[in-house]
């Protein structure tokens, strides 16, 4: 069985070292890169033309901006845990000191608006006019009179 893991794995390695991609041709046509040709297009390089020292410099470059991006992470974290902090109110702000005013007395209309209020549901009831009752101050005429107003 070692002599057959041995060929999978060299098989695998060359299928995978033969499939390397060649360059291709790479047109710009206006704002759009493409492979194939397209009338006016440029062909381009796709190649990096940059050195392998230009390269190191750009991976430098790119560790430390990312280190300090961490750095800056953690910094504006702790700032806004701090901020938290000092803008949270704590339980004794929280608590009503002993010389609070005592609320004024209500006067009737507003006792009255008040218990209205503790009365009505919370939620929306449609209500067409003249639905309530009201109490009429009119005295109640009676049939007799009614006849003669015929």
């Amino acid at each position: 069985m070692p002599g057959h893991t041995l060929i999978a794995m060299f098989i695998v390695a060359s299928c995978a070292l033969s499939t390397g991609a060649n360059a291709q041709k790479v047109y710009k046509c206006g704002n759009v890169y493409s492979q194939t040709p397209c009338p006016g297009g440029d062909l381009i390089d796709p190649a990096d033309p940059r050195t392998s020292a230009q390269k190191d410099q750009t991976d430098l470059a790119i560790g430390r901006d990312a280190r300090l991006a961490d750095a800056m992470e953690k910094a504006r974290l702790a700032q806004e845990k701090k901020d938290l902090a000092a803008n949270t109110p704590t339980k004794k702000s929280l608590e009503k000191p002993a010389s609070a005013k005592t609320p004024k007395k209500l006067s009737t209309q507003q006792a009255k608006l008040k218990k209205k209020k503790e009365k009505e549901s919370d939620y929306f009831v449609a209500q067409l006019p003249g639905d309530k009752k009201k109490k009429s101050t009119l005295k109640k005429s009676t049939p007799e009179k009614d006849v003669n107003k015929i």
